[in-house]
Formats: C-alpha cells, structure tokens, sequence
C-alpha cells in the first residue's frame, strides 16, 4: 500500500498533474520531425511487451500528443507485443501522429550505438519515458539510459514499481520506504543518478484501464461474477489496496514536465490513488 498523500503530494509539487481516482471506468509514421536538434522537444516513449504497464506508453502518448511542450512523439515498442492486442492494435488509429519503431528490447547485447541505429542517427530525444526495463542489465535498460546521457536529455522518466520496497511496519509506505538493494528496478534508477542524468522514477502499484492487457485485476472479479461463480478472498477481506487507472497513471508521468527542476530534486513518486479500498469493496463495487 502506497501513501495516501502521494497524489496530493504530486499535484502541489508540479503544478497541474491530475489526481487519480480509482475505478474510473503495423508501424505507423506520420508528421515525423526531421533530424535535427532538441530544440524541437522531441519525445521517445519505451514501450513494454505488455501486462500491467502495458497499457502506459499508449496512454502517455496520447496525453503529450496535446502537450505543447512537446512537438514530436516515438514510441520504441518491444517487438514481442502482440499486435492484434490492445492496446497495440490501437496505435494506428488513435496515435496516427506518433511514430512507432520496432525493437527487441530483450536483447543483452543491445548498446546505445545499436539504438541509434534503430531510431535513425541523427535523431535525438529532449524528454524520454522508459516504460520497459526491469533493469540496468539484462535487457536493452543500460542502452536507453546510455543513449538518454548521449542526447544530453532534460529527463529521463522511469516507471519502476511499488514491489521494490521491503515493508517496514509504516503503512501507508512513503517514498523514504527501505526498497531492495538486488530489485532491477533499483539498480535501473542507481546506474541512471550515477550517470549524472536528471532522472525521475515513479513506482505505480496495480493498474487497470480499458486497454489492458493484463486481466489479473479487476477483470476476475466481472468474470466469476457474470458466470454466478464465488469469488475467494484471500485473509478476511479488509486489507487496502491501490487501484489506478492508466489514464491517471498516465497524467502523472506527463506531469514532470510541469515544473521539470522541482521533479528532478524529489526524484521518486509513489504512483496511486488516495482512494484506498479493501478487497471485499472491489467485489462490492464490481457486483454493483
């Protein structure tokens, strides 16, 4: 559980992110900026494969396609996503602006030469989002956060996770929480301040929206439900959790851009809503 004031904190901070609240309901290139340099406050958004970030990239492009600030938009999208999926399947037709380029982000071996290759060489990304790595190893982590420092970059924002942090008995958890020394995630955001780059990460809970692709959440509950099955509960049924929508999750990591130097010096957002609600409310309100 993630602290209750943690949107609260966010909005006041930089100034106009929006606040969540729970239970809200082919490759494409077009208008394309030339290479050049970042003065055009170029986008590059680093898309997952899928499952409970899945839905981010799509939802965070379609939120800076209408942020001035911002006058070019790539998405880097593992290529092992399905694209007959949402929210992949979408891309074309609700993002026709935003260039897509494929990458199999799983590859070790992947350097910041090799990325630049894959985006084009002259390219260069003023504001970049990592929604894919689990790490600075292992997967193409180190490659983004190489090329992020080569393109001199005003921010790298990452997606990390509230699984990272080691329960210390304060509940709700704020971000000064203890986290795992060995969890990727926190080696990602020590190799990224160790590089010197203005970094923030922000480390969402559970998250659902209409363009999930994962449907481990919500989704079993409506699926016993419409087939009059039981729902088993773990423990007694009170225990508080944090469900945030993706649009949400979305406008907070667009929100950096608010007042860039203010989220640089905080670093690390918790990401959920203050909204919190047991598991027997989630039955309740999805029977409702």
């Amino acid at each position: 559980m993630i602290s209750s004031t943690t949107v609260l904190k966010i909005t006041a901070l930089l100034n106009g992110a929006a606040s969540t609240t729970a239970f809200s309901l082919p490759t494409t290139a077009f208008n394309v900026r030339p290479s050049t340099s970042l003065s055009m406050s170029a986008a590059l958004i680093v898309q997952n494969k899928g499952g409970g970030h899945g839905e981010l990239g799509f939802q965070l492009a379609k939120n800076l396609s209408s942020n001035p600030k911002i006058t070019s938009i790539t998405i880097l999208q593992d290529s092992a996503c399905k694209d007959s999926k949402e929210p992949f399947c979408s891309y074309a037709t609700d993002i026709p602006n935003v260039r897509v380029v494929k990458a199999n982000l799983a590859d070790e071996s992947m350097t910041a030469a090799d990325m630049q290759t894959l985006l084009g060489g002259g390219e260069a990304f003023e504001y970049v989002w990592d929604n894919a790595s689990k790490g600075a190893e292992g997967t193409a982590g180190k490659a983004i956060i190489d090329s992020a420092k080569n393109w001199n970059s005003k921010l790298l924002t990452y997606v990390s996770s509230a699984g990272i942090y080691k329960p210390n008995g304060v509940f709700p958890m704020p971000e000064t929480t203890p986290v795992k020394d060995s969890a990727g995630q926190v080696l990602y955001e020590k190799y990224a301040i160790e590089n010197g780059l203005p970094f923030v990460s922000f480390r969402p809970q559970y998250i659902y929206g209409e363009k999930s692709n994962k449907w481990d959440y919500i989704d079993w509950y409506f699926d016993r439900l419409v087939r009059g099955q039981p729902l088993p509960i773990p423990g007694d049924g009170s225990q508080k959790v944090s469900l945030t929508n993706s649009e949400d999750v979305a406008s907070l990591l667009a929100s950096v851009l608010n007042d860039e130097a203010a989220a640089v010096k905080q670093t690390f957002f918790n990401c959920g809503t203050d909204q919190l609600v047991s598991y027997d409310e989630v039955a309740a309100m999805c029977a409702e």
